[in-house]
């Protein structure tokens, strides 16, 4: 059977003409690739064979609204209405989804699927209160109010208060998923040549958007904590963001490592696959796909014990540490760095975790049945 996806991120109504008995879902996402995890899962499950079973139409937004962006609104609301989908699945709670969630609405599209990747009630910007005051009190909960279903992306984010008053909304965990690598090494000595880095070298890699809440101020502390080595070690950073200059600067400040700034990559498997170690010191957490990708990858985890990192390394991979405490990450890093036989034996233990519970065919097995679920009712 033909795959049919109708790609309108960029010209809205351009595409195939609905498939007899396929249902018509519309995939909604924002973001730049490379850089935002929901717009990865879409990506993959575009490319997916559920495209065999579902007429997928892409609804994508390359920047953030700022505020109400009617443009957008209208320019939705006719899309939908001239496709009219039988489901339409918006990510996101912030800004991003209230659009997607309000035009739904107001294309009086039938079934509206938000699943939860993230709150702003979690960020920390200076500065704009008031901004987030009116998302946490505003659009996040009338997007909650205007779904139809409601889904999330780990056990964590289930049990938030803000979330525990759905009632027959909830449809469950929809876990992010990847890909498991074959030979999560084989490009490994060409990545680290064109690195510029030295066989011994003992790499690090943290790949987030570069902002201060994914806890960059407590890996430069942790770094500055870092016992001398005769081993040159070096720390990659995959991401950018609106903290760019300030956390380079305090991990260069920090000294003890050799530290990368490789900007927002579409490359980041061959960057997992140079790398020995990865550090994920996030202040607050959903379920990340970096982090699954990781363990893919057979790298051993420290991440910071925060939402769905916890769940995830329960079973093993990696070392949790109190979030915050760059004490804690420097006395769970330096040991790994130093041991790499430890480092293969959590590596191996991750990359099981990931087949048995992260793999991409969980998170589209899992996804399908919320799909038949909600186009049953």
């Amino acid at each position: 059977m033909q795959r049919a996806v109708r790609d309108t991120s960029r010209r809205p109504g351009v595409g195939p003409s609905p498939v007899p008995g396929r249902p018509v879902l519309v995939q909604h996402s924002a973001g730049t690739p490379g850089a935002n995890g929901p717009l990865t899962a879409v990506q993959r499950v575009l490319a997916s064979p559920l495209a065999d079973r579902y007429e997928f139409v892409r609804m994508h937004q390359h920047a953030g609204n700022g505020s109400l962006n009617v443009p957008l609104l209208r320019e939705w609301v006719r899309l939908l209405r001239r496709v009219r989908p039988d489901l339409v699945h918006v990510r996101g709670l912030q800004n991003e989804g209230f659009h997607g969630v309000l035009a739904a609405r107001l294309a009086g599209c039938p079934r509206i699927l938000v699943t939860v990747h993230g709150t702003v009630r979690d960020l920390c910007q200076p500065g704009r209160a008031w901004r987030r005051r009116l998302l946490v009190h505003g659009a996040e909960p009338v997007t909650l109010r205007l779904a139809t279903h409601v889904g999330t992306v780990c056990a964590h984010a289930a049990g938030r208060d803000f979330l525990r008053d759905l009632g027959g909304k909830f449809v469950g965990v929809i876990p992010n998923g990847v890909p498991l690598p074959a030979r999560p090494r084989a490009a490994r000595d060409r990545v680290r040549a064109e690195l510029g880095l030295r066989p011994d070298d003992v790499t690090m890699i943290v790949v987030s958007r570069l902002t201060w809440e994914k806890g960059y101020g407590v890996l430069a502390d942790a770094v500055r904590r870092l016992p001398p080595s005769a081993t040159r070690r070096v720390l990659l950073v995959a991401g950018d963001g609106p903290d760019r200059d300030g956390i380079g600067a305090a991990l260069a400040e920090a000294g003890r490592v050799e530290v990368r700034l490789l900007g927002n990559r579409l490359d980041v498997p061959d960057l997992l696959a140079a790398a020995d170690l990865f550090v994920f010191p996030t202040l607050h957490e959903n379920l990340s796909n970096a982090l699954l990708e990781a363990m893919a990858y057979g790298l051993p985890v420290v991440a910071s014990a925060v939402g769905g990192n916890v769940e995830v390394l329960r079973s093993g991979g990696g070392r949790l540490v109190p979030a915050g405490d760059p004490d804690a990450l420097a006395a769970a890093l330096t040991p790994l760095l130093d041991d790499p036989a430890e480092r293969r034996r959590l590596g191996e233990l991750g990359r099981t975790v990931v087949a048995e519970d992260y793999h991409l065919d969980v998170m589209l097995g899992r996804l399908d049945r919320v799909y038949q679920q909600i186009l049953g009712e």
